[in-house]
């Protein structure tokens, strides 16, 4: 279900990516032409707007923004976001360069060009912000702080991991250093909750509490059931490390 989930946000956001960068074409045209939009002006646009439009997702994906959490995403993945926006219209303006050397080719205008990037920049900036503040839940919780110099792995990388996450970074010299997250879900392999990387599943909590030095464990899974709490709780504590559970965050003892 989980998995399902995850994928279908990433078609989403691909879709939605494409019907805001079409648009955003649109409305380059108007800015830049109306009210005298010359039909052959409009052929070139539409002739262009595939490529347009496969550029930007394309150098999207190369900078991975189809694997960020953006719910979740932080100041550093806007940033990143944005340059990917301003890299799809370098490669979009080198391409259109070197085809108006072909004869019988017209390039669309370079200020169309400009336009087109200014509107896809604030578009699809503002599709991300609004990804990041609709249905964010806090949780309830309070983290004692002392944990300053400690490496922490947190176990769900869904509304609760990213709280904790959150926590940690706000309060980094108080509290630790968030340094690996893991989650069963092997679509979230390789997302980001804000800096921080799915680097694998419970299974992998062993070799990564020690590949990345951790000192705590914190298990960030409120709806988990009984049975897979006591499963995650026991391979957690195999690693030595300091546990707690996020439903009331208390130290976890083998008793």
């Amino acid at each position: 279900m989980g998995s399902s989930r995850t994928h279908n946000i990433k078609i989403g956001l691909i879709v939605c990516d494409a019907l805001i960068l079409a648009l955003c074409a649109f409305a380059a045209l108007l800015t830049k032409y109306a009210p005298n939009i010359e039909p052959d002006v409009l052929k070139d646009m539409l002739r262009w707007l595939p490529g347009l439009v496969g550029i930007y997702l394309l150098i999207n994906a190369v900078f991975g923004m189809y694997r960020v959490l953006w719910k979740y995403a932080d100041s550093y993945q806007l940033l990143k976001q944005g340059m990917a926006v301003v890299v799809a219209f370098g490669v979009t303006f080198i391409i259109n360069a070197v085809l108006s050397l072909i004869n019988d080719y017209r390039p669309l205008s370079n200020n169309y060009l400009i336009t087109y990037v200014m509107f896809s920049e604030a578009c699809v900036l503002a599709s991300r912000l609004i990804m990041q503040n609709i249905g964010q839940h806090k949780l309830a919780g309070n983290l004692t702080p002392g944990l300053d110099g400690r490496r922490v792995l947190v176990v769900g990388a869904g509304d609760a991991g990213a709280h904790i996450v959150e926590m940690f970074q706000k309060n980094r010299d108080s509290m630790g250093t968030v340094a690996a997250i893991v989650d069963d879900d092997p679509d979230k392999r390789g997302f980001r909750i804000g800096d921080i990387p799915v680097m694998g599943e419970v299974s992998d909590i062993p070799s990564l509490a020690v590949s990345e030095d951790i000192s705590d464990i914190i298990i960030a899974l409120p709806t988990a059931s009984k049975q897979r709490l006591s499963e995650i709780t026991e391979v957690c504590l195999g690693t030595g490390c300091y546990v707690r559970v996020m439903d009331r965050l208390k130290h976890v003892t083998e008793e």
